[in-house]
């Protein structure tokens, strides 16, 4: 299920959720005029972010790996998934779970 999809229950959960794109502003700004979220994309152009998370395309991914993290209001890292392609991503209701049990 998509992020978007479950976005109530994360910000009922007490999080913030926000996506980072591999791509300038103007390509995000266009893909969130055709696919609108309810969560900021920002733009990392020169992949600054996905470098600190080591989330980097890899030989075995078509484009970029999907990531997702969880950070705490202390700005630790309480769960990482890092996959080469999309399926290898947890569900929601996991990452949910993770938000419920601190």
């Amino acid at each position: 299920m998509q992020l978007r999809e479950d976005y109530d229950r994360f910000t009922a959960a007490g999080a913030s959720v926000i996506a980072v794109a591999p791509h300038d502003v103007k390509t995000v700004a266009a893909f969130t005029a055709k696919e609108p979220m309810p969560f900021p994309v920002l733009a990392d152009p020169e992949h600054t972010v996905f470098d600190l998370y080591d989330v980097a395309s890899r030989a075995l991914s078509l484009g970029q790996r999907p990531a997702v993290f969880v950070i705490g209001a202390d700005g630790r890292v309480r769960f990482d998934a890092v996959g080469t392609q999309q399926w290898q991503i947890p569900g929601n209701d996991e990452v949910l779970g993770v938000l419920a049990n601190g």
